[in-house]
């Protein structure tokens, strides 16, 4: 439990979970995604995601499986894209993909669209600017001071800028003035990573608590790596070489192969494709299927040691470099930005390292990605059960797919 740990551990671990950013744990496999292994740990599922249905669906079974629907759509279109692409949105209460396109897309594209409006609606709707070009005039605007966030537009319209202190002077900056695409400005704090449910044992599951000697954080998924089954989690948890601990103080593994610009690092230890569900005393928790890409609209479900499962999370943004308070690059990313649509919290302090889920119809979930950081706080009784204050309405995530690359892994799956 974190109360075993002393005083000073905790004060060291509130002040750096500033933010909502929550570490997560992926697991992955080399090959094709692993079976995982044995687990001497009684099952328990979980009850899937939980609350108000958005969209006017019946219930969550009948989002989830058009959400499902449309990101294979998505994820065609995605991989078929060109120099003139913006963005996609798969809102699940669009009824529809909506693909944002600069200038003709082609012919195999529209070939591509043509084919998929066969069984699912896809629309495509011309945009001003291609993501390729807002990319790169978002990395200009990032280094502006007090601007904290850049997010291009998914529509290809422009960006905007979140910005912390003076607007006005930022308005002014020539980078901002001669931007060669529009720029929006909003108030907004800065994302800041976060450290910190609580005496899981092996073979560790997902969105449990662990302590390295810089605080504590959440275990993410299971992966496969340099020929065994290990943890991934968030590279600000820890550092390469130092031993973490689970919440009841039990020896865990070693950190290692930290990639601290994307925010990874790996834990070797025994780790089983099952992510924890439920409040951060739960015991509960879902089998992970596979992995799946983060697109605009989405609806995903965070799920951390300190503040448990939560969802009502919609996908706002993707693609973003952002610098986050408490790691040391000047940009963090690619990262997926969502948010608690009701206002209540996201994520909280000691969260960071946990996973970001989809629910599927076959009552597993696929990986999207490990916690990196939150924004916004939210008052305590939007965040309510929290092991630490405050919890943020934001998260950010890095996408599991990056991190499978980096090293050469695969998700494991159960």
């Amino acid at each position: 439990m974190i109360g075993s740990r002393s005083a000073n551990r905790r004060a060291i671990l509130h002040r750096a979970l500033v933010t909502a950013g929550v570490a997560v744990l992926v697991a992955a496999s080399l090959t094709s995604p692993a079976s995982a292994a044995p687990n001497a740990k009684p099952v328990t599922p979980g009850a899937g995601p939980v609350g108000a249905v958005p969209g006017g669906f019946a219930d969550w079974s009948e989002l989830i499986a058009v959400q499902t629907k449309l990101n294979a759509a998505a994820e065609k279109v995605a991989a078929a894209k060109n120099a003139g692409f913006a963005g996609i949105v798969a809102a699940p209460e669009n009824r529809e993909v909506r693909v944002y396109w600069k200038g003709d897309a082609g012919a195999s594209v529209r070939s591509l669209v043509t084919d998929l409006n066969r069984n699912v609606p896809v629309k495509l709707i011309p945009a001003r600017f291609s993501e390729a070009e807002l990319a790169s005039a978002a990395r200009g605007l990032a280094a502006v001071p007090n601007v904290v966030n850049v997010t291009p537009a998914v529509d290809g319209s422009g960006i905007q800028l979140t910005v912390e202190g003076n607007s006005a002077q930022v308005s002014a900056a020539p980078a901002v003035r001669n931007s060669a695409v529009p720029v929006t400005i909003v108030a907004g704090g800065k994302p800041v990573a976060t450290f910190s449910r609580q005496a899981d044992t092996p073979n560790y599951y997902g969105g449990g608590r662990f302590w390295s000697p810089g605080g504590g954080c959440s275990t993410g998924f299971a992966i496969h790596v340099g020929g065994s089954q290990q943890m991934l989690t968030a590279g600000h948890c820890g550092e390469n070489g130092q031993t973490v601990t689970t919440g009841a103080n039990v020896p865990m593994g070693t950190i290692h192969s930290k990639i601290a610009c994307q925010d990874i690092e790996i834990i070797n230890t025994g780790s089983w494709g099952r992510v924890f569900t439920g409040p951060n005393n739960s015991s509960t928790s879902v089998a992970i299927g596979g992995t799946a890409g983060s697109f605009v609209g989405n609806w995903v479900v965070t799920s951390g040691s300190t503040s448990g499962e939560h969802n009502n999370v919609q996908i706002t943004a993707v693609n973003l470099y952002l610098s986050i308070g408490g790691i040391p690059c000047g940009s963090v990313g690619p990262l997926v930005q969502a948010r608690q649509t009701a206002g209540l919290c996201a994520v909280a302090p000691g969260d960071s390292g946990g996973p970001v889920i989809a629910y599927r119809a076959d009552g597993k979930a696929d990986a999207l990605g490990t916690i990196t950081a939150g924004s916004n706080p939210v008052p305590a009784a939007n965040c309510p059960g929290t092991l630490f204050s405050p919890g943020y309405n934001y998260v950010y995530y890095i996408p599991i797919n990056v991190s499978l690359g980096s090293y050469g892994a695969s998700i494991v799956t159960s």
